[in-house]
């Protein structure tokens, strides 16, 4: 196992491996982190990435397992198909697509009892 890498993401720090960050080579994270494209790098040394921080946690997991796991509450389905956009890891991009239709189908078969 390679040593560990630490990400600076939008000021949130993320620690993984090359392996899991170059898992999907046609992604941005898969260019940047094997040399096909330029790193920058912070104050301390990590690789520096100007994106949110909060929502990347959900990249990286997916990066890890190819499964997009959310909490049931999630809100922010928007903000992490942009991130998704941006870093371009397509397997990510497409099960956003199938969990937005899974929750527009759910929104649409929801059912009041009013009593």
């Amino acid at each position: 196992m390679s040593d560990p890498i630490t990400l600076n993401v939008g000021g949130k720090l993320y620690t993984t491996s090359l392996a899991t960050l170059t898992s999907f080579p046609d992604s941005m994270l898969g260019a940047m982190f094997s040399g096909k494209m330029p790193t920058k790098r912070d104050s301390q040394g990590n690789c520096f990435i100007d994106r949110d921080g909060k929502v990347f946690r959900y990249i990286l997991n997916f990066l890890r397992t190819s499964h997009l796991d959310l909490p049931e509450d999630f809100q922010e389905m928007g903000l992490l198909r942009r991130e998704a956009d941006f870093y371009q890891v397509q397997p990510l991009i497409e099960a956003l697509q199938e969990k937005e239709v899974e929750l527009s189908k759910a929104e649409k078969n929801a059912m009041l009892n009013i009593t």
